[in-house]
């Protein structure tokens, strides 16, 4: 960029912010107020005193700053080149702007003090690095759990996707508007996919920082703190280095940027205080009107992941899934096979860890909450009426579940724990198991249960009867709350789901070999009985997943046919479904064991027999893994 257009953009700039501040009034006033004072003092009036004059003034200078800080200078002209991979450089498209993160490793992890590293296999424990920002989402490939873990990979986010319609050629300004930061997620695997997780840390990098260095590079240290009630517990440190690509030509001082990111924090803070302000005249406003109130459980705020007590209606943001999964029920099925997390919580069982929508979908284990919380989300994003309820079990233990409202207020619910879904009816006892309710709220709405009676099968779910529902200030929620979707993306399965079933199958009947090898007996496997289990498998999967209807019955009945034209005149097949929400097979193999009619028939000294396992692999995607298994003798 040549000076004469440097100075010209200058002008330009000058210009703009005098009209924009209407500064031109002002300038016209201290102008008249100079020249007088300088007329008085001698006959002639220096141009030159009057300009410097005219510069000293607050205003003027306050007009400068704001000029420097979006225009070039001589030394900026050009903005200086990075150094990227070049799978990276063939990623970017120019007049794009992007961020380069590189996870260059991890220091003082203590836990793992000691460990040394070995050679990876599948059931070496490893940590993995989930970056989150907006729709984009990345994990680092698992390195052993040691004292230094040794990350070395870079991901690449496209900036122009954080906001809708934002302009291929971004200045400083849209830049440092974009409120999202980096989310950053160290999980720990035990063992080989699809094996339990555990969430160690959650980190916020606020990588606006940038805009203030002319390399457009920065070099970050997070400093990874424990989960929950665990926050002033030191996990590590992770090092990384984040780029602009391509750097900016004209960086921001850093007084503008951190003013303006304070100026937010006191604003998300104002608003908190302004509702923490509401909730409690809401909440004795309700307790005030029955004595009844004091003794339902009603949770307004619940504690994140970071330790902080967020409003409950903050964990539920509308959750688009794409093609990953097909359907509600699907969805119900897929949150209800994974594992159940009691992990990092506070003694008290009212300050339950409730993780928010991008951690729940990184962290895998989750509470039931959470599982509440998620469903929810996914549901909403379907387009149903769909609600969290918080309330307690027939036994009085506090319990979550989530409600759907259909037409003619038909209401069904929905137990995230087994996937199941039961129809309300008012009067009438159902199978649930659920006691009491106490709320229900939304991404946008919190109700909490007015009525005369919180046993369940009294209750009337006209949320928009105020005599039955006591409902929040929509307009002070709408203070709290995200209002756009959750736009963090599920990550498709990465492993092939017919060659898992195969291995697991081999691996089971090593199993069986060796445990009848034990005992003296010999085994002798029937492929072609196997095969026929495989539509079984699919048939009971099916019906875990879209309940009592006509999908396991059809799928038995060809089944039945199956077997009568297979299995020779005067045998007996004899078989058990399992149900497994891992992928090991020692571990179903062991559970198999447990069942005394499964380890009769693996012990069975018949003189003619057969046996045979089948294993299904059923990946809905990379964060659960759900593996029906099938084991069957025939004698």
């Amino acid at each position: 960029m040549s000076q004469e257009t440097v100075e010209r953009t200058m002008e330009d700039a000058i210009r703009s912010e005098i009209e924009k501040e209407n500064l031109q009034s002002t300038i016209d006033q201290l102008i008249r107020e100079v020249v007088a004072e300088e007329a008085g003092q001698s006959s002639e009036v220096d141009p030159e005193i009057v300009v410097a004059r005219l510069l000293d003034s607050t205003s003027i200078q306050s007009l400068v700053q704001r000029v420097l800080a979006t225009t070039p200078t001589r030394q900026q002209s050009q903005p200086p080149k990075t150094n990227l991979p070049l799978k990276v450089k063939e990623q970017v498209v120019e007049g794009r702007q992007y961020l380069y993160l590189h996870v260059c490793g991890g220091r003082a992890f203590i836990d793992y003090l000691g460990i040394k590293a070995t050679p990876r296999d599948g059931n070496q424990t490893s940590l993995t690095v989930h970056l989150a920002l907006n729709s984009q989402r990345f994990v680092t490939s698992g390195v052993p759990c040691v004292c230094e873990p040794q990350f070395n990979e870079g991901f690449l986010f496209d900036l122009q996707l954080l906001k809708p319609g934002l302009s291929n050629k971004v200045d400083n300004s849209e830049l440092l508007s974009l409120d999202c930061t980096i989310t950053v997620a160290v999980v720990r695997h035990e063992g080989q996919q699809g094996s339990p997780t555990t969430l160690l840390s959650v980190h916020e990098v606020e990588w606006r920082s940038l805009l203030t260095q002319p390399s457009g590079t920065t070099k970050i240290v997070c400093q990874l703190m424990g989960i929950g009630s665990e926050q002033e517990v030191p996990i590590g440190l992770l090092d990384m280095e984040a780029t602009l690509v391509p750097a900016m030509a004209y960086p921001l001082q850093a007084s503008v940027v951190s003013k303006y990111l304070q100026e937010r924090k006191t604003l998300v803070g104002e608003r908190r205080r302004l509702f923490n302000t509401y909730a409690q005249k809401w909440w004795q406003e309700y307790l005030d009107a029955s004595a009844s109130h004091s003794s339902r459980l009603l949770q307004l705020f619940a504690m994140d992941e970071c330790g902080k007590y967020r409003f409950v209606c903050e964990f539920v943001r509308r959750l688009e899934v794409g093609r990953l999964l097909k359907s509600p029920e699907e969805a119900a099925r897929w949150i209800s096979v994974m594992p159940s997390s009691t992990l990092h919580q506070l003694p008290a069982g009212s300050n339950k860890l409730w993780y928010t929508l991008p951690i729940a979908l990184i962290a895998r284990s989750l509470g039931t909450e959470s599982k509440c919380c998620l469903l929810c989300s996914i549901l909403l994003g379907y387009g149903l009426d769909a609600w969290v309820c918080a309330g307690t079990r027939r036994s009085g233990s506090p319990h979550a579940w989530v409600m759907t409202r259909g037409p003619y207020c038909a209401v069904t619910f929905w137990e995230t724990t087994t996937g199941s879904r039961y129809l309300h009816k008012v009067g009438q006892k159902a199978a649930h198991g659920y006691g009491t309710i106490s709320a229900v709220f939304s991404d946008s709405s919190f109700y909490a249960n007015s009525q005369a009676s919180d046993k369940i099968e009294y209750c009337s779910f006209s949320l928009e009867d105020s005599s039955a529902w006591k409902m929040m200030s929509p307009s002070a929620i709408s203070s709290m709350i995200v209002k756009s979707p959750c736009l963090v993306p599920l990550t498709p399965a990465s492993s092939e789901e017919n060659k898992r079933s195969s291995d697991m199958e081999v691996q089971l009947r090593v199993y069986i070999i060796e445990h009848r090898s034990d005992t003296g007996l010999s085994s002798n496997f029937d492929d072609h009985l196997s095969y026929i289990l495989t539509p079984a498998l699919w048939s009971y999967e099916r019906r875990a997943v879209d309940g009592d209807g006509g999908t396991e019955g059809r799928g038995t009945e060809l089944f039945s046919a199956a077997l009568m034209h297979t299995v020779p005149e005067g045998h007996t097949f004899k078989a058990f479904p399992f149900h497994f929400v891992h992928c090991s097979p020692r571990r179903a193999f062991t559970t198999i064991l447990k069942v005394k009619l499964n380890s009769h028939k693996i012990k069975s000294k018949n003189k003619i027999r057969q046996q045979t396992a089948d294993a299904r692999v059923n990946t809905t995607s990379a964060e659960t893994q759900l593996t029906p298994a099938t084991l069957a003798v025939s004698d």
